[in-house]
């Protein structure tokens, strides 16, 4: 029966969850299973859960229920003190989910042989239950060092700098939540409970990863003088306006007479090699960019901003998070939304996938220490169905025999299906011969260190961007402007159960594409979208990327040097994070597609993706009355928290103490009589206060270390360090450890040849093909899928191709790309 669209209908109601988490990412993973409806209890340590010890707290005074990130990252929960695995025992027996985060060695404080048949165990930890660094605790910090996160947003000689303070916590916490949810999809095919090993530093690496693969393709290197390494500075990526900063996408700037007219630069508007959007990027920009910093400080932002978005230009407006939690598109899409904090109502971040019917709210604030002491039992042990579903234990992953018809492009989309695809699901990514996948057309030619003679190389199918993030997929061309292609999609339509795409608003709207039609076709189908900032509210129809998301989303104000003002990521952060919050609304949708009925909707914004992520700063601007700001490579109370030089160019070291005892073991180390003597170290608030002395000293040592052995020293005496990986090393020839794990395995793309590329960021015990596929060429598929699926002859296939409004570069009828 078809359910009412508006009333909500919670994806997981009826989940129990054991949440034995100690770190945010799992914590994160559990809170959204509960904000999805799911009964999610907080296992927690007499002490506390370590979040509630996490610093800012309300007014600044510590305490177990003041802390900002305790409040975000477990509201929704019910919470009980466990003192040893006794006091959980009917906790795990009762719970469709059990989630920890210790290492393998400390696993065994649970009773887990205790989980039932017909549950899953999510294990999140920082590398895996296996692995040469299975037994590595690390930080934030850490995983921005070692995934090449922290090198490439460095400005040209000064150092690493790390994404802000909690982004690892997250991103492992998404890669959680979308693993778990897909095993337990098949929960009742075995008879032992399945674990799901997630890897924060595999799912924060395929959020940086495809900007070193492009510079490998073209053999480019990439060192402190190359891309990647900004002067501090120079124009952009944030430009100085009137009333503060801006982003700016000249490259897919459409009306650029007007555009530039906007700026007060006429001679710039007028330049004939600039009305192109194609190739645009490799025109001279500097006269551009001189003339915006120039013109810009006698503009306002606001202004400027909705003028150009009527005129089809990207931007966007740098928000500190003062201004975000007051933003008028936030509001009036009801993003922002307000929990209790001990006694006191503070904002934070909201749904951030929301769908049609809703399935995601806030119910509850996070629990009270004292309120765990007295928590009640958890339910009745649910019982294992009767009938179970009778499919076999699947080869290809949990979501074997889903499958997903594509628009998607870019990375945000591209990512999200990809996700899918490594899931098992069949995903068929649609293109058209005259307009492909744009991050096809980053360069017009095959990049040369690629080039060889003996195969067919089209430049549209060996760009090093798109092969990054298409692994797994099948590849078609259709025509959807002809009527033809038109006949052809809606005839796919049934045989699919979602529909994907992240055009603007209103373009699949101008093939006929909706959900309302979409229904007609598959009456059950999911219609999963993502756009800049989702499609309603007075932003709506703005175009947006990832450049401007971030200082949109408040992301920018946090992130940069101690000090600063703040300035964007060396790469497109916000896409992957909303392929995330994708991917996570389709895992629900898939769970409460039988209960529903009728069609549903996603509408992921990546402003709201993003500002889930920065969420926990919103709590804290309310919760201190402070604006938060970039913090550096420092955190709120870890010091030694930091990126030290190591001897040889452009080395580094990432070192992070969070305990006394680690403390004591590093100043062994080093060997400096201060560390140990000197007052001003004596307690890890000394340590804070005198943070800028403290690193000095530990600088003048690490300068005089090789980074590699060095990490080695320091993590074979527990410290928790690693040195700071350049992203193009990282891929061009693997660390052994992302061979050792598996993580990186080579793949062989039909015309772009041999690479290394990462795959899933987790492992399942369950039977699943891990292999990578390469991405699809041009059309690659469109035969086998036209045949295959409607029947179509060779030589209506060849009609098609002749036509063009199917095929591939290799038809002999088509032109090929120029190389």
């Amino acid at each position: 029966m078809q359910h009412d669209q508006t009333s909500a209908v919670p994806a997981y109601d009826g989940l129990v969850v054991a949440d034995l988490s100690r770190s945010l990412s799992g914590a994160f993973a559990a809170r959204l299973f509960a904000d999805h409806g799911a009964e999610v209890t907080l296992l927690e340590p007499p002490e506390g859960h370590p979040l509630r010890h996490e610093a800012p707290y309300l007014r600044d005074e510590p305490g177990p229920d003041r802390s900002v990130l305790h409040a975000y990252a477990n509201w929704n929960k019910r919470s009980r003190i466990v003192r040893d695995g006794d006091d959980a025992r009917e906790y795990i027996i009762a719970a469709d989910l059990v989630i920890t985060t210790e290492p393998p060695d400390e696993l065994g404080r649970w009773p887990l042989d205790l989980i039932r048949p017909d549950a899953v165990h999510l294990s999140l930890t920082p590398f895996g239950l296996e692995g040469p660094l299975a037994h590595a605790p690390a930080t934030n910090l850490i995983h921005n060092a070692k995934s090449g996160w922290a090198y490439i947003n460095a400005y040209r000689d000064e150092p690493p700098l790390s994404l802000p303070s909690r982004q690892a916590g997250y991103v492992g916490g998404w890669a959680g939540f979308i693993a778990a949810a897909a095993a337990l999809r098949r929960r009742f095919e075995a008879d032992e409970a399945e674990r799901v090993d997630v890897r924060e530093f595999e799912a924060l690496s395929h959020t940086v990863f495809p900007w070193c693969i492009p510079a490998i393709y073209e053999g480019s290197g990439w060192s402190p003088g190359a891309t990647g390494r900004r002067d501090r500075g120079e124009p952009g990526p944030l430009w100085e306006a009137a009333d503060g900063r801006m982003n700016f996408g000249f490259g897919d700037w459409h009306n650029w007479p007007q555009a530039m007219a906007l700026l007060n630069l006429p001679d710039q508007g007028a330049r004939e090699d600039m009305q192109q959007r194609d190739g645009r990027y490799a025109r001279d920009l500097a006269p551009v960019r001189a003339g915006v910093a120039r013109e810009l400080p006698n503009l306002n932002k606001w202004s400027l901003f909705h003028q150009l978005a009527e005129l089809r230009c990207i931007s966007g407006v740098f928000q500190p998070i003062d201004e975000l939690v007051e933003n008028e598109q936030l509001a009036a899409r009801g993003f922002v939304v307000s929990t209790d904090l001990a006694g006191s109502t503070v904002r934070a971040a909201g749904d951030p996938h929301p769908m049609t019917p809703p399935s995601w709210s806030l119910r509850t604030p996070a629990p009270t220490l004292a309120a765990s002491e007295s928590a009640a039992a958890p339910r009745t042990v649910p019982r294992r169905p009767q009938t179970p579903p009778a499919a076999a234990t699947t080869l290809r992953g949990p979501l074997e025999g889903v499958r997903v018809l594509t628009f998607t492009q870019a990375w945000s989309g591209t990512f999200a299906t990809e996700l899918l695809a490594f899931l098992g699901a069949d995903v068929i990514q649609i293109e058209a011969l005259h307009r492909v996948d744009i991050w096809r057309n980053v360069r017009p030619w095959v990049p040369k260190a690629i080039r060889d003679d003996s195969r067919v190389q089209h430049a549209v199918n060996t760009q090093g961007l798109f092969n990054a993030v298409n692994l797994n997929k099948r590849g078609i061309t259709l025509d959807l402007r002809r009527q033809q292609g038109k006949d052809l999609f809606w005839q796919l339509v049934p045989r699919f159960d979602i529909v994907c795409e992240n055009f603007r608003p209103g373009v699949l709207n101008g093939w006929g594409i909706n959900l309302e039609t979409l229904a007609e076709a598959r009456p059950d189908v999911i219609l999963a979208t993502i756009s800049g900032y989702g499609f309603s509210g007075p932003y709506a129809s703005y175009p947006a990327n990832g450049a401007t998301t971030e200082p949109m989303s408040g992301l920018s104000s946090l992130h940069g040097y101690d000090g600063d003002p703040g300035m964007n990521t060396g790469g497109l952060y916000p896409d992957p994070v909303s392929g995330y919050a994708l991917t996570a609304a389709i895992l629900a949708a898939l769970e409460r597609r039988d209960r529903v009925g009728g069609p549903q909707r996603i509408d992921v914004a990546m402003l709201e993706a993003m500002g889930v992520v920065v969420g926990d700063a919103m709590l804290e601007y309310d919760a201190t009355g402070r604006v938060p700001e970039p913090q550096g490579n420092h955190d709120y109370w870890r010091a030694p928290h930091n990126i030290y030089p190591c001897e040889g160019e452009d080395e580094w070291i990432a070192i992070s103490i969070g305990s006394d005892s680690q403390w004591h073991t590093l100043a062994r180390e080093i060997g400096d009589e201060r560390l140990v003597t000197d007052s001003r170290f004596a307690t890890a608030l000394d340590r804070k206060t005198n943070e800028q002395e403290l690193d000095a000293i530990i600088a003048n040592w690490t300068s005089e270390q090789r980074p590699k052995s060095l990490e080695a020293q320091l993590l074979a005496a527990g410290i928790v360090a690693a040195r700071v990986n350049p992203l193009y090393d990282l891929y061009a020839e693997p660390d052994p450890y992302l061979l050792a794990t598996g993580f990186v395995q080579g793949v062989d793309h039909p015309e772009a040849g041999p690479s290394w590329l990462p795959g899933p960021p987790w492992r399942f015990s369950g039977a699943v093909d891990t292999r990578l596929r390469p991405s699809p060429l041009v059309g690659e598929h469109s035969r086998e899928v036209l045949t295959t699926e409607l029947g179509l002859s060779d030589a209506e296939y060849n009609g098609l191709v002749a036509r063009q409004i199917s095929g591939t570069f290799n038809d002999r009828s088509l032109p090929a790309a120029a190389d």
